[in-house]
């Protein structure tokens, strides 16, 4: 059996420990987790993703049984996955890993198969282990159960890169970055405040949601995500619903599914229609999540 994966479509989960839609390098993260799950199985799959690291496969993604393909401009990645099935000659033996139902509609009437992008995601995290005794079995470190082990290493590493020495400072101090003319550093000071920020950092977030970078919007509604606080959902569903740009509006979709909260639901079933299909797709999987929850 033969996996193509929905790559956005399994990011969009929130399953897969240390990857989030929005992420600049979400694709290359996904990619490194899959790399450690053909390796301890011994196989090969194929990952699609939407366009945007240029048509094609990626040799900069693709490795250790791996093969990574961005859909071409204006193409969406659902088609590539079906290009995929209608060339094959044993369209069977291909499962596709998608919770997109229209997708998996398309994939059955194609002759191949269908698994769960949720349940998949889960064999990427750690299982459980009964105890056998004093003794502990030797263990693969190449086996992707370690994988939380090392995303918690990163996500400290990636503080470290992404604040340096700065990571100590307090939060009335990434405030006023937040308020400044740079937008790599409000985009930083964001990241921080949703981080690290607590309470004081709800009101200069959601200021930020206004701001004239779509990069810092994004990062705010992630942000927000990070703090947790259900009183910024409103403003959320706003952004998912006006902001004039995708990259926005596909973080509000993915910020919505984390946080929950008044009016997330209507919100997200009104992006379904969202005119760009990473928008609809981070939509979808936001409301499997809320579901999941439930």
């Amino acid at each position: 059996m033969t996996l193509i994966i929905d790559g956005h479509n399994l990011i969009g989960t929130g399953l897969v420990p240390g990857v989030q839609l929005g992420d600049a390098d979400d694709e290359w993260q996904l990619t490194v987790r899959l790399r450690s799950y053909t390796v301890a199985r011994k196989l090969t799959l194929t990952v699609v993703f939407d366009s945007g690291g240029g048509a094609g496969a990626s040799s900069n993604l693709s490795g250790s049984g791996v093969q990574a393909q961005f859909a071409p401009p204006g193409v969406e990645a659902d088609a590539v996955i079906l290009q995929l099935l209608r060339s094959s000659k044993q369209p069977a033996t291909l499962t596709v890993v998608t919770d997109d139902r229209k997708l998996a509609g398309l994939v059955r009437a194609e002759g191949g198969q269908v698994r769960s992008a949720r349940a998949f995601a889960r064999e990427l995290a750690p299982a459980r282990r009964p105890a056998t005794g004093d003794h502990e079995p030797d263990v693969n470190p190449k086996d992707p159960a370690f994988a939380d082990i090392y995303a918690g290493f990163a996500e400290v590493d990636k503080d470290a890169l992404r604040f340096g020495g700065d990571i100590s400072l307090d939060a009335d101090a990434w405030i006023e970055r937040l308020y400044g003319s740079d937008v790599q550093e409000a985009s930083r000071a964001a990241h921080w405040l949703g981080r690290f920020g607590g309470v004081d950092a709800l009101e200069p977030l959601l200021d930020a949601l206004t701001h004239r970078s779509a990069t810092v919007r994004a990062a705010a509604l992630l942000a927000l995500a990070d703090l947790g606080d259900r009183r910024a959902a409103v403003q959320i569903a706003e952004r998912l619903a006006e902001d004039a740009s995708s990259l926005v509006r596909e973080a509000a979709a993915q910020a919505l599914g984390r946080l929950g909260g008044a009016g997330a639901e209507p919100a997200l079933q009104a992006a379904l229609n969202d005119p760009k299909n990473k928008v609809r797709k981070t939509a979808a999987a936001s409301l499997q999540q809320l579901e999941a929850r439930r």
